[in-house]
């Protein structure tokens, strides 16, 4: 049977037939990650790597701090020297 017949099958049962459909399928075992997403996984769960993404409307929150004098870049090349 291929994945398009299952889903009209699942198509054509009754709400409560479809709800135990989803029962069973949300207990079956994950399929197993890579060994980078499971590193990925542990420094999440040591909360050590963000589990979101920064949108760009985070950025826009923020707003320039005004710096008196020369720019910021021009000071540190003269201390670099």
């Amino acid at each position: 049977m291929s994945v398009k017949e299952v889903l009209e099958a699942v198509q054509a049962l009754s709400p409560e037939e479809r709800a135990q459909v989803r029962a069973l399928l949300d207990t079956l075992p994950d399929a197993p990650l890579s060994p980078e997403e499971e590193a990925q996984a542990r420094l999440r769960a040591a909360g050590l790597l963000a589990t979101g993404r920064r949108s760009a409307s985070g950025r826009a929150r923020h707003t320039p701090v005004e710096i008196k004098g020369e720019p910021l870049s021009q000071t540190v090349v003269e201390e670099r020297r």
